[in-house]
C-alpha cells in the first residue's frame, strides 16, 4: 500500500463516525467553497500544489524524520505519541503521507472529511490544541526551507534563460551582457541601473516562488481550520454534555434537596428553641454556681473557724486532762493519808478502850476504897464502943487493931494498883495523845491535800466551763456549716435539676443536629454533584463504528 493510502487509516478510525462529525460542524460543500473563496485558495492554488509533489515526495522522509526528532524531544507531545496505537516509525509512514496528500488531493468534500479525520484521531489522542498547531510551525520551518531553495533554482533559471535570450539579440560576450543588463557596464551607454527587462525576469520568478509558498500555506490553513474545528466540536460537545449534565444534576438536587431543607429548616427550629432554652438553663446554673461559691465561701469561713476554735478547745482540753491528772494525784494522795488518819483513829480507839478498862479497874479499886472506908468507919465505931467497955474491949481492938491493919496493908496494896493503874492509864494517855497529834497531822496533811485536790477540781472545772463554751461555738459553727452545707445541697440540687433539663434539651439539640447533620450531608452530596470538577467525570467512551 502506497503512503497515501495508509493515511489517517490508525486504530482509532473505528471509534470514529467521520460522517457525523463532518454533519456536525457543518463541513458541507458550500461551507468549503466559502472558506476557500475567503482565503483566497483557488485551481491555480490546486494547480501549484500539484507542481509542488515532485518536492514534497522526494523530501518527505527526511521532512518526517526531522518531524518526529522535535516532536519526541518535549515530554508533553512524548506522551501523546506514547498514547497512540502505532509506533514511531508508522507514524512517520503517516506523516509522509499526509505531507504528499497536500498536493495530491481532489480538496472537496472527501478532502476535507480526511482532514476532520485527522484532526478527530489527534484530539482523541488527547493532544492538546496548543501541540496540534504549534506543529505547523515546525512544517513550515521544513517546508518553507525546501521552498527557498526551490525559489532560489527558479530564479537563478529564469537570469539563465534571460541571458540566453539577450545573447540571442546582441553582441558581445555573454558576461558583458549580465554585467549591461545590471547596469555595471560603461557610464556613456545611459542605462539608469538594472535593464527592465532582467528585473522583470527576477521578479518574475520571485513572484512565482512566493505563489507557491502562498499556496501552500492556503491549503494548510484550510486543513488547519478543519482541525481545529474537530476539537472545538469535541469541546462543544463536551460543554453540551456538561451543561446538560449539569442541568440534570440541578434538577435532581433541587429535588433532592427540597426535602432535607425543609427537614432541615424545621430542625433548626426546634434547634434554636432548645438553644434558647439551653441558655436559660445555662443563666440558672450560671446564678445557681454563683450562689453554691458564696455559700461554699461562707462554710470555708466557718470551717476556718470551726478548725480555730477546735485548736484552742484542743489546748483547754490538754490542760484538763493535765489538771484531771494532777487531782487524780492529789486524791490518790489525799486517799493515802485517810487511810493513816484512819489507821490512827483505831489505834486512838484501842488505846481509849485500854484507858475505859483501866479506868473501870480504879473505879473497882475505889469502890474497894469506899468499903474499906465504911469497914474502917464501922470499925472505928465497934472501936469506940468496945473503949468504951473496959478490958473487954482489949480483945475487941485487937481485932480492930488487926482489922485496921490488914486494911491498912490492903489499902496500901489498892493504892499501890491504883498507882500503878494510873501510871497505865497516864502511859495509855501519852500514847492517845501521841496518836492524836500523829492523826492531827496527818488530818492537816490530808486537808491540804484535799485542798490541792479542790483547787485542781476548780481549775478542771474553770477549764471544763471554757471547754463547755468552746464547744458551744464549735456547736454554733457547726450549725452554721450544716445550715450552709444544706443551702449548698439545695443549690446543688437546682444545679443538678438545672443540669438534668440541660442534658435533656441537649439530648434534643443533638437529636436535631443530627437530623440537621444527615440533611445537610444530602444537600452536600447533592451540591458536591454540581460543584465536581470537569476532571471528575466519566471521560467520554467511544464505541466502535462499524
Amino acid at each position: 500500500m502506497q503512503p497515501a493510502e495508509t493515511f489517517g487509516r490508525g486504530g482509532l478510525n473505528g471509534f470514529l463516525d467521520v460522517d457525523e462529525l463532518v454533519d456536525r460542524i457543518g463541513l458541507d460543500d458550500a461551507e468549503i467553497a466559502w472558506r476557500k473563496e475567503f482565503i483566497g485558495f483557488d485551481a491555480d492554488d490546486e494547480r501549484r500544489l500539484s507542481e509542488l509533489e515532485p518536492l514534497l515526495r522526494d523530501n518527505r522522509e527526511e521532512i518526517a524524520d526531522d518531524f518526529y526528532e522535535n516532536v519526541l524531544r518535549y515530554e508533553g507531545t512524548r506522551e501523546v505519541v506514547d498514547r497512540s496505537p502505532k509506533g514511531v516509525d508508522a507514524l512517520k509512514q503517516t506523516q509522509q503521507a499526509y505531507l504528499v496528500s497536500l498536493a495530491t488531493g481532489d480538496y472537496d468534500r472527501s478532502y476535507f472529511q480526511n482532514r476532520a479525520r485527522i484532526g478527530k484521531l489527534h484530539e482523541l489522542l488527547d493532544m492538546p490544541l496548543k501541540h496540534y498547531v504549534g506543529q505547523y510551525g515546525v512544517y513550515y520551518d521544513l517546508i518553507l526551507s525546501r521552498l527557498n531553495e526551490r525559489v532560489q533554482d527558479r530564479v537563478v533559471d529564469a537570469i539563465e534563460e534571460w541571458a540566453e535570450e539577450r545573447e540571442a539579440q546582441r553582441e558581445g560576450s555573454g558576461l558583458e551582457r549580465f554585467v549591461g543588463a545590471l547596469g555595471l557596464g560603461d557610464e556613456d551607454d545611459g542605462a539608469d541601473g538594472l535593464e527592465d527587462s532582467f528585473e522583470e525576469a527576477v521578479r518574475g520568478a520571485i513572484d512565482d516562488g512566493m505563489m507557491d509558498v502562498l499556496s501552500l500555506l492556503r491549503i494548510i490553513n484550510l486543513d488547519l481550520q478543519i482541525a481545529t474545528d474537530t476539537y472545538v466540536d469535541s469541546y462543544a460537545q463536551r460543554l453540551e454534555e456538561s451543561i446538560e449534565r449539569r442541568e440534570r444534576l440541578a434538577r435532581e438536587v433541587e429535588r433532592d434537596v427540597q426535602q432535607p431543607i425543609t427537614d432541615l429548616y424545621d430542625s433548626s427550629q426546634v434547634v434554636a428553641r432548645r438553644a434558647e432554652a439551653i441558655s436559660d438553663h445555662t443563666e440558672s446554673q450560671a446564678a445557681g454556681v454563683t450562689r453554691a461559691a458564696n455559700e461554699l465561701n461562707e462554710v470555708s469561713a466557718a470551717v476556718e473557724e470551726v478548725a480555730s476554735v477546735a485548736d484552742e478547745v484542743r489546748e483547754e482540753s490538754d490542760r484538763t486532762e493535765r489538771l484531771a491528772a494532777d487531782g487524780v494525784d492529789a486524791a490518790d494522795d489525799a486517799l493515802d493519808e485517810l487511810e493513816a488518819i484512819e489507821d490512827a483513829t483505831d489505834r486512838v480507839a484501842e488505846a481509849v478502850d485500854a484507858l475505859a478498862e483501866r479506868t473501870d479497874e480504879i473505879d473497882e479499886v475505889v469502890e474497894r476504897l469506899d468499903d474499906l472506908a465504911e469497914r474502917t468507919t464501922v470499925l472505928a465505931a465497934n472501936a469506940k464502943i468496945e473503949s468504951s467497955r473496959g478490958d473487954a474491949g482489949g480483945e475487941t481492938m485487937g481485932v480492930i487493931a488487926s482489922e485496921v491493919r490488914s486494911f491498912a496493908e490492903q489499902t496500901k496494896s489498892d493504892l499501890s494498883e491504883i498507882e500503878s493503874a494510873v501510871e497505865a492509864v497516864r502511859e495509855e494517855a501519852a500514847a492517845t495523845v501521841e496518836t492524836t497529834e500523829e492523826t492531827v497531822a496527818r488530818v492537816d496533811a490530808g486537808t491540804d491535800r484535799v485542798r490541792e485536790t479542790v483547787d485542781s477540781l476548780e481549775a478542771i472545772h474553770e477549764s471544763a466551763e471554757e471547754t463547755a463554751a468552746g464547744m458551744e461555738d464549735v456547736a454554733a459553727a457547726a450549725d452554721q456549716q450544716a445550715r450552709g452545707v444544706e443551702v449548698a445541697a439545695e443549690t446543688l440540687e437546682d444545679l443538678s435539676n438545672s443540669a438534668d433539663q440541660v442534658a435533656s434539651a441537649a439530648e434534643s439539640v443533638a437529636a436535631a443536629s443530627e437530623q440537621q447533620t444527615a440533611s445537610l450531608r444530602e444537600v452536600r452530596d447533592s451540591v458536591a454533584r454540581l460543584t465536581d470538577d470537569e476532571s471528575d467525570a466519566e471521560p467520554p467512551v467511544y464505541e466502535r463504528v462499524e
